[in-house]
């Protein structure tokens, strides 16, 4: 199974999208609240969800070149893209969650909005 996703990995991304657009239709109306030098900026979860679809499509166009023109993908490459675009979904998916790993002692450096923007800002970081 993961020689085929290292091997054909435009399968993988594009796998991706229809994920993408059912978490955006479930999600309803709960909003990511990211706080960047005192500015609040407030978006709509299923908005950042249809933005990764149209985000993993490109990726897997990219992906699709590739076998196109015959040429096979740098394999330490492609693994290192797949493990690093997993962890940044796992990491916006599970963001409100991280909440009470760190506000053990209920401590006001480590709020939970804090503690959602930083996950937030590492699943964004992972994903250039």
């Amino acid at each position: 199974m993961v020689k085929r996703i290292i091997n054909k990995p435009h399968l993988f991304f594009f796998g991706l999208i229809p994920i993408c657009i059912i978490v955006a239709f479930f999600s309803g109306n709960k909003t990511i609240d990211l706080n960047i030098d005192g500015t609040y900026f407030v978006t709509e979860i299923k908005y950042w969800c249809y933005f990764s679809a149209v985000f993993f499509g490109l990726i897997g166009l990219n992906y699709f070149s590739l076998v196109w023109t015959k040429k096979p993908p740098k394999k330490w490459l492609t693994i290192t893209h797949l493990f690093l675009q997993i962890l940044a979904l796992v990491f916006l998916v599970t963001s409100n969650n991280w909440n009470r790993l760190f506000n053990e002692n209920n401590s006001p450096l480590f709020d939970d909005l804090i503690n959602s923007n930083i996950m937030i800002t590492i699943s964004f970081w992972l994903n250039l």
